[in-house]
């Protein structure tokens, strides 16, 4: 598990789990404590964007018992398609992409949550594209189009996380290594997992640093390369 701001490029927390981990194992728990201690160290209030594999009832429920604000993608269930099935049809003078609010409880939730249905025509498809958000962000402050310009820069985060892979090449081992442990073999790659966002972070700051002064993006294999 792998937490970043989207917004500034940091790298603010991770976490190794066996391979043999479900998507959602240990955030339900994860992701409170790093809320927490990012609120008590920099007074913002922090709001959690996660994918599909995080929205099930366990990680969501423990979001909202500590009101934790949050926005994630749903898998495209049969439910879904069938609640989004009357607001597939372009109303008119809309542009190429709309939004509806909608409530939706999935099997596996104990009561309803806001869903926002984002509908796209792309020109080259015959059929309509559709996707569902779940947030408990505030209809009257937050707007179905505000909930996707939100939740769109994830994208950003991505980036960031193809970097750490890229630049810096992180391995980490899957064998025992002779007389080593599994808990060992944990250890060491945890290490390294955690050295590497280290790393990570020191070469964005001093990238930071440097778009600044010169007015040039940099990249951080450049970092590396040219300043390092």
């Amino acid at each position: 598990l792998v937490a970043s701001l989207a917004e500034t490029g940091d790298m603010v927390g991770g976490l190794l789990r066996e391979g043999n981990a479900g998507p959602a194992e240990n955030a339900d728990t994860w992701i409170p404590h790093l809320v927490r201690r990012l609120n008590e160290s920099t007074g913002a209030q922090v709001r959690v964007r996660i994918d599909a594999g995080f929205t099930d009832n366990a990680t969501l429920e423990a979001l909202e018992e500590r009101d934790i604000e949050y926005l994630g993608r749903l898998r495209s269930l049969s439910g879904l398609q069938k609640l989004a099935a009357p607001h597939l049809e372009r109303p008119p003078e809309q542009p190429r992409e709309w939004c509806h609010d909608l409530e939706y409880q999935a099997g596996s939730w104990s009561a309803p949550r806001r869903v926002v249905l984002v509908v796209q025509e792309r020109p080259d498809d015959l059929l309509l594209h559709a996707f569902f958000l779940v947030t408990n962000l505030g209809k009257f402050d937050w707007p179905p189009e505000k909930v996707l310009a939100l939740y769109r820069k994830r994208g950003s985060a991505e980036a960031h996380m193809g970097e750490v892979k890229s630049a810096l090449d992180v391995h980490l081992s899957s064998t025992d290594r002779g007389a080593s442990t599994v808990q060992d073999v944990m250890v060491r790659n945890e290490v390294s997992l955690l050295l590497s966002l280290y790393a990570y972070q020191v070469l964005h700051g001093l990238r930071c640093l440097l778009e600044r002064q010169t007015r040039q993006g940099w990249s951080l294999s450049r970092m590396r390369e040219q300043v390092l």
